[in-house]
């Protein structure tokens, strides 16, 4: 399971992402209060937030968290692609969240959890290590958290000098 804890502009909550194995549907649990209808879309971004000692107005702009997640360059200007919660969760971008499950506008607060066969939690097109960014209406950013794993993660590297040379970073 992986979270995205939002702590922001007053917003406070999470996004909880789980998928048992590759194969199966990620579940996504949110959960946010405050959100005093200022709010919209919400989508995943490249990038995690950059370390900082505290959460500034800034630190979600597009410099630090890149644009939408969207690993199989799905154009979203294309006369073609969905209206929001209009079709299949594969012509989306994988990171456009608000347009396969709705939006936030016009709500205090949000509780939902969602099944979706398109946001990989496993693989290259994983959407762990990057980012959620909750969009005001006009689509100006205005919260963002960080995508990882709940607690401490332990990192293990083994190096090989001999036959076979190499690193493997687990």
């Amino acid at each position: 399971m992986f979270n995205a804890v939002v702590n922001m502009q007053g917003i406070k909550g999470y996004f909880s992402f789980h998928q048992p194995s590759p194969f199966d549907l990620t579940t996504i649990t949110v959960n946010l209060t405050n959100l005093d209808r200022r709010v919209g879309p919400y989508h995943v971004h490249q990038f995690p937030l950059p370390q900082m000692r505290s959460p500034s107005d800034s630190s979600c702009n597009n410099n630090n968290l890149g644009g939408h997640w969207n690993p199989f360059n799905v154009n979203t200007q294309a006369p073609a692609y969905p209206p929001p919660r209009g079709s299949t969760h594969d012509l989306f971008e994988v990171g456009d969240l608000s347009a396969r499950h709705g939006s936030l506008e016009n709500t205090n607060n949000f509780q939902a959890t969602f099944m979706d066969w398109n946001l990989p939690l496993f693989g290259r097109n994983s959407i762990v290590g990057r980012s959620v960014v909750i969009h005001m209406p006009n689509s100006t950013r205005f919260a963002c958290a960080s995508i990882s794993y709940p607690g401490e993660v332990t990192v293990a590297k083994a190096a090989f000098r001999g036959l076979v040379v190499g690193t493997v970073l687990l």
